[in-house]
């Protein structure tokens, strides 16, 4: 019996942004042969569902966005060469991208860094990250600019202490394998014993690992002079990468500067906590 395909889920708002992020999704989902789904969410909130009966200018309003949705969705697929799945629902967020992430085959978030519905914005970031904390343990990756290359070449992922970084490891395996990409290692200059200890072990097992799925990679140390986000930026910055894989939990670490302002122009490929095994592209 055919196993189900694997689906790479773009949120779309209809602008500029969604359009970005489908780009990278596209690349990621033709090298793995996975579906790709365009999913546009109407927020309502709980009393409005329980207490309010939908009138026709709700159901006229859903039907219009239905298909404008799916008139996107056939322009994409004459550009691509794709068939994209188009799905527009109602209700709470939360709850709905979880069921869908279970029922529709979801391995892959793509989105741009903000996501907007009637003026209000979203970071998309922080709702994503959001999630783990709902036991939705779903991979993402935040884009704020095109694709630099027609395929991931140079790979950055930074080196944490952190005994949760060795869930990134599943994912370098996994990319490697499909892209045949280079990974970029950089570690931080680090001053405490206890982190010490604790890194070397993440790079032990971290080499144990790529070594053992021959994987070719580099390790480069972070100077001690600079904070290690603004390094892992000028790291891929210099070798012009097409990803940098963290943790989400680390997402505001890496790219916020002390003035809270975003730099995000290097897609973050942000990986959550394992619930269960994860299982890759196909």
């Amino acid at each position: 019996m055919e196993t189900a395909k694997k689906v790479v889920l773009v949120p779309w708002d209809f602008s500029e942004g969604c359009e970005t992020a489908l780009l990278h999704a596209i690349q990621l989902a033709q090298v793995a042969n996975n579906e790709i789904m365009l999913l546009h969410i109407i927020p309502t909130p709980w009393w409005t569902r329980l207490f309010s009966k939908p009138n026709e200018e709700k159901i006229a309003e859903l039907a219009k966005v239905k298909r404008r949705l799916e008139e996107v969705a056939s322009k994409i697929g004459f550009e691509h060469n794709i068939s994209p799945i188009p799905m527009v629902i109602e209700g709470a967020p939360t709850t709905l991208l979880k069921d869908i992430i279970s029922t529709a085959n979801i391995n892959l978030i793509v989105s741009h860094k903000v996501y907007t519905h009637k003026q209000k914005q979203l970071e998309a970031a922080t709702f994503l990250r959001d999630l783990s904390l709902k036991n939705i343990s779903i991979p993402f990756i935040i884009v704020d600019s095109a694709p630099s290359h027609s395929h991931y070449i140079e790979i950055v992922v930074p080196i944490d202490p952190d005994k949760k970084y060795k869930e990134t490891l599943h994912w370098i395996i996994y990319l490697s394998k499909y892209y045949k990409c280079n990974i970029n290692l950089i570690k931080p200059f680090l001053n405490d014993e206890g982190k010490k200890k604790d890194m070397a072990s993440n790079i032990y097992f971290t080499k144990k690992m790529l070594d053992g799925n021959k994987i070719v990679y580099g390790i480069k140390t972070a100077k001690r002079t600079s904070s290690f986000r603004d390094e892992v930026f000028k790291f891929a910055s210099n070798i012009d990468a097409d990803l940098i894989l963290i943790m989400a939990d680390k997402y505001y670490d890496y790219v916020a500067d002390p003035k809270g302002k975003v730099q995000n122009k290097i897609p973050l490929l942000c990986i959550t906590p394992r619930s269960r095994k994860l299982q890759g592209f196909n």
